[in-house]
């Protein structure tokens, strides 16, 4: 790979990285009271087994 193939599948990837976080974010913010996702729940119960 050039260095310029390089910087682009760097700048690729932090910005396809920023798009998840975003969207994670997003959902988290917007979810209903008292709600919690899935992910979190298993999370959870794996914390205390």
């Amino acid at each position: 790979m050039t260095k310029k193939e390089k910087i682009i599948a760097i700048c690729f990837s932090i910005s396809f990285l920023m798009v998840i976080i975003s969207a994670v974010y997003t959902a988290n913010l917007n979810k209903p009271e008292g709600y919690s996702f899935n992910i979190v729940r298993w999370y959870h119960q794996l914390k205390e087994f």
